[in-house]
């Protein structure tokens, strides 16, 4: 008696998502922290916690330093090295973690728990800070899919 085997089709993998540019995501996290700054609900959110945090990027090199703010907005933040005030909480990160994480694609904890993320800071501070960046994700991942597809994971 014959037997009938049937090939399956291979596979291919897929390849893996590129590298966001700096440029790319510097104009995505422009327009996203302004929405973000502007929105009713998000905005004061935000600014409620005080916030003082440093995202370093790498893969490319980036800083985004995000602080609440203390004039009509909520939210100021800045792309230098040194934006005139100390962070309470550093998050380092290649570039790519925090795409996917900004577009909720990604769990800080596990991230940190995988060695990917390192944070340097108090654990109130981070307790009080990494919720409020969530608050971000919503605007950010807008931003991306109707702007910067190539950015979307």
């Amino acid at each position: 008696m014959a037997s009938a085997t049937r090939s399956r089709p291979r596979r291919t993998p897929a390849a893996p998502p590129a590298e966001p540019r700096a440029e790319e995501l510097v104009a995505a996290l422009e327009r996203a922290l302004a929405e973000a700054d502007a929105d009713e609900r998000v905005g004061p959110l935000i600014g409620a916690t005080r916030l003082r945090l440093r995202f370093e990027l790498r893969e490319p090199e980036l800083t985004v330093n995000l602080a609440a703010a203390e004039d009509d907005h909520n939210l100021t933040w800045s792309f230098a090295d040194d934006p005139g005030w100390s962070p309470k909480l550093l998050l380092r990160m290649p570039a790519e973690v925090a795409n996917r994480y900004l577009q909720g694609r990604e769990s800080l904890a596990i991230a940190i728990a995988r060695g990917q993320v390192s944070c340097k800071g108090e654990s109130r501070v981070a307790l009080l800070y990494l919720p409020a960046t969530r608050l971000l994700c919503e605007p950010y991942r807008r931003v991306v899919e109707t702007e910067f597809p190539a950015l979307a994971v």
